[in-house]
């Protein structure tokens, strides 16, 4: 028999609820606030199917026989799902902002996240101040230091219709013919040079509210840059990012992602932005939304996740008061928690770690100081202890372990009679992990 299962909270955010699978089993839950019986149930059952598979060890011996009884252990080592933050502008080179805050912020962002999103180094205007003399030596470092520890990445933006920080100023001089043929160099460029290294991109960012590109190079420039990125590395998973009010921006931001879709756009997800302090939308809210980006077929990742601990009054019909520190950490692990429970999300992503190095007030979920807020804890304890699999137990007569776990990679440790073996598993999307380990 097998013992799998993620660790309880190490302290409840909320009032633990129960919550029954459809087959019959009963699953305690912490959602951070009191939620109606049924989204907590669509929660723990979304968790349930789409977050985890079912896993197969056999053991054998040197002649490949069946050893029944071996004890065997699987430990999960890192997650499927991309959990991720932006990663600030600081040549690591130098171990910005200083040493030692350096290496304080390494250690929590290595703990916590296997995904990290340039904030501003690779924007148009920062990363080419001077036209045809673009700096690559902070995102560079950067990627490097990614690749070390393991950490996927993803190029923050190709194309933004801002001129707060989307494009360079020398642009703007040029007349519209040139402007499209120097944003097509800037995407093909971009994309090939960290082509296997930088495999995930916002291509367009903002593109309803934000309207520069498309006055400059017309209505289609969304689906042409779109088809410029993979012509540089076909491998590479093209996002179009967004903002505005979710559940009310919703619809509109699915249509549009259709029709560039229908238009041979080759998008692959969907970013939803979701900087809104200081509003927390209802369980029906975020599962409206998120149901309605859906119906655009692809993946959906939440993007740009930021909400304050700065006191602020809270927007919402699920509680009243402020936006403390505790306020803060209850909410990611309600968001966390619905998020993940949703079949097409794919990846969440915090906005800010350390309020150090956030533009929204006291944005982070580690204070300036360097202290643990609530928020850093809450989702150190899903996404470290919660959501990873530890499973444990022998074999059956026929040499077969079996256990369900969340969906990553696994060390095996098998034992028996003083013999011992290691070995790998993963568990993904497809039906089950499966491997064989041979005790000799």
């Amino acid at each position: 028999m097998a013992a799998a299962a993620g660790g309880a909270p190490a302290k409840s955010a909320g009032p633990v609820q129960t919550a029954r699978l459809s087959g019959g089993q009963e699953v305690k839950m912490d959602f951070g606030f009191e939620i109606p019986a049924e989204y907590a149930r669509r929660a723990a059952e979304g968790i349930e199917r789409c977050r985890k598979g079912k896993a197969t060890v056999k053991v054998v011996d040197a002649a490949g026989e069946p050893v029944a009884g071996a004890r065997v252990r699987a430990r999960q080592t890192s997650h499927d799902f991309l959990f991720g933050c932006a990663f600030p502008s600081w040549d690591i080179s130098k171990k910005e902002p200083n040493p030692q805050d350096w290496a304080k912020f390494e250690k929590h962002f290595v703990k916590l996240f296997n995904y990290a999103t340039t904030e501003n180094m690779l924007k148009w205007r920062y990363l080419e101040r001077t036209e045809g003399s673009p700096d690559y030596t902070m995102a560079d470092n950067f990627v490097a230091w990614c690749r070390k520890h393991g950490i996927r990445i993803k190029g923050h933006t190709l194309v933004w219709g801002t001129s707060n920080g989307g494009f360079p100023d020398w642009l703007q001089k040029y007349p519209p013919e040139e402007i499209a043929r120097k944003t097509e160099k800037r995407v093909r460029e971009m994309v090939a040079r960290y082509k296997g290294k930088i495999d995930i991109w916002d291509v367009i960012n903002e593109p309803l509210h934000l309207r520069w590109f498309e006055e400059k190079m017309g209505a289609d420039y969304e689906a042409r840059a779109q088809k410029w990125a993979p012509e540089a590395n076909p491998d590479a998973l093209l996002v179009v990012n967004a903002f505005g009010r979710q559940w009310e921006e919703a619809d509109a931001f699915s249509k549009h992602a259709s029709d560039l879709i229908a238009r041979g756009a080759p998008i692959g997800a969907i970013g939803e932005q979701h900087h809104e302090p200081p509003r927390i939308a209802t369980p029906q809210q975020v599962f409206a939304m998120l149901d309605k980006l859906g119906e655009a077929r692809r993946d959906i990742h939440l993007t740009e996740i930021i909400m304050p601990s700065n006191g602020a009054q809270v927007e919402s019909e699920l509680m009243k008061g402020n936006w403390t520190p505790e306020t803060q950490g209850r909410y990611y692990r309600y968001l966390y928690t619905l998020a993940f429970s949703h079949p097409q999300v794919r990846a969440i992503t915090l906005w800010a770690m350390w309020d150090g190095s956030s533009w929204f007030d006291q944005g982070g979920i580690i204070s300036k100081d360097w202290t643990l807020k609530p928020a850093y804890r809450e989702l150190d304890s899903l996404i470290n202890r919660e959501w990873r699999t530890n499973a444990s137990g022998r074999t059956s007569p026929t040499g077969e372990f079996d256990f369900r776990g969340f969906k990553g990679e696994y060390r095996i440790e098998v034992s028996e009679g003083g013999r011992t073996a290691k070995g790998t598993l993963r568990i993904g999307d497809a039906e089950g992990g499966e491997v064989t380990v041979r005790l000799k």
